[in-house]
């Protein structure tokens, strides 16, 4: 996440995210799945821009006409929680501000978009109302909203969540990443796939994945890495499935393939940036979904 102030307000660029790796450990009794996971970020961004409005109203505005503007969306929620918090603690101002989101990272697609977006809420607003509000209560805040919003609020590159999510550890120094992208014209319900989910007897360990990444070894990392979600999200939407053989044909260019999170985007990682744009051109003429190469391990 880049947080940029200028004369009139804030901007803030909101990154996308990958999985590198997603076990699930168990049921919670909230509801919710136990799970580990290591993330990285990726050159792709929403953009947000916030104006202070002294009226004290808070308004998104969105170039994508199919986000909601409402509380529903995260970015509103995201400021009205932190707005609560702030008044709780005495602040007696007006506290409002119009939001414009230019939508770039696609919905529903395993991308994190959402998360992101709220975290860069909880930052942007922060600076912009001066609030200067403690890391520890901004990380509790991005917990409230949901289970990948503490991983974007961290402005790690990289990190291994567990919990639901909320419980973040950086990593340091990750392997930097080109990858290539497959972002099919198909969402996947998220909430489908883990109700659908079994949890395995013997868990995978994210350790060895770990190793790989900070070791440098992108060969070792291509072999390693694991989606839980992958198998059911492809049983419940079989047209994902001849993205994950269009990618297994591209062996030559291709150290690994994964689906990102509960889908419905999936990822190769390249050798170096030659086999991206090989990878990327074979790909494309597939018409399977939007194709882009991405830096992964960035901020």
């Amino acid at each position: 996440m880049i947080v940029r102030p200028f004369a009139a307000g804030v901007e803030v660029l909101a990154p996308a995210k990958l999985n590198m790796f997603l076990e699930i450990l168990g049921r919670r009794r909230d509801g919710y799945h136990e799970l580990e996971t290591l993330m990285v970020t990726i050159d792709l961004v929403d953009v947000l821009t916030f104006h202070d409005d002294p009226s004290g109203v808070v308004s998104l505005e969105c170039n994508d006409m199919s986000t909601p503007r409402g509380s529903e969306n995260l970015v509103v929620r995201a400021a009205e929680r932190l707005r609560a918090w702030a008044r709780s603690e005495g602040e007696d101002r007006p506290l409002g501000a119009a939001i414009t989101l230019d939508k770039r990272i696609p919905a529903r697609a395993g991308l994190g978009g959402g998360s992101s977006d709220a975290a860069a809420t909880l930052a942007g607003l922060d600076r912009l109302w001066d609030l200067g509000t403690p890391a520890e209560r901004l990380d509790a805040l991005a917990g409230e909203l949901g289970s990948d919003v503490p991983f974007f609020g961290r402005n790690a590159k990289a990190a291994i969540c567990r919990g639901r999510g909320e419980v973040v550890e950086p990593l340091a120094d990750p392997l930097p990443l080109i990858l290539v992208l497959i972002e099919p014209p198909l969402g996947v319900s998220t909430e489908s796939v883990y109700r659908h989910v079994s949890i395995p007897d013997k868990p995978r360990s994210v350790e060895p994945v770990r190793a790989a990444l900070l070791g440098g070894d992108v060969v070792e990392l291509g072999r390693l890495m694991f989606n839980r979600l992958q198998e059911v999200a492809e049983s419940l939407v079989p047209d994902l499935v001849p993205i994950r053989r269009a990618l297994a044909d591209l062996e030559s260019s291709l150290d690994g393939r994964l689906m990102s999170g509960s889908g419905s985007t999936y990822f190769g990682l390249c050798r170096d940036g030659q086999a991206a744009e090989d990878a990327a051109r074979r790909l494309g003429e597939l018409g399977l979904g939007r194709v882009r190469v991405v830096a992964g391990g960035v901020n």
